[in-house]
């Protein structure tokens, strides 16, 4: 594995995590103009979905992170311009009701990102995400 690409992709991942402890709307310059995105209890979204992934993610809904750990990353090489990137998180954000502030929502998963180099807008854009929620311990530090 190209040590290079490795830091890439694994910075690349961290900033969108970081965009979304802001919002969702933030996540937008990160995704190529196909990109899919598979989230628990079988939400499907892309740009011909129905709702689309642009409605989703600028949704008054949306509940930012607060905190996040990714643990035992792997990134692969999928050809020159293209990795996938692999790894469990805990996060945690605001419980989703105003009535408990203090309340924290936390969430496991497994996580895959395809990324690919995108010619013309000459980055690397996310064209698939899907996450996998699980039961288990990761701490948070």
């Amino acid at each position: 594995m190209n040590p290079l690409l490795h830091d890439t992709i694994l910075d690349l991942e961290d900033q969108t995590w970081k965009a979304l402890s802001h919002s969702g709307a933030a996540l937008l310059p990160f995704l190529s103009q196909d990109c899919i995105m598979f989230f628990p209890l079988g939400l499907n979204v892309s740009a011909r979905s129905a709702p689309n992934l642009d409605d989703v993610l600028k949704s008054e809904a949306f509940v930012p992170w607060r905190r996040y750990r990714l643990q035992e990353v792997e990134v692969t090489a999928l050809g020159t311009e293209s990795a996938l990137i692999s790894y469990r998180v805990h996060a945690t954000r605001q419980h989703v009701t105003p009535d408990d502030d203090e309340r924290q929502d936390e969430f496991r998963a497994l996580i895959s990102t395809t990324w690919r180099k995108d010619p013309e807008a000459g980055r690397w854009l996310m064209c698939f995400h899907q996450q996998t929620p699980y039961e288990g311990e990761l701490a948070l530090e």
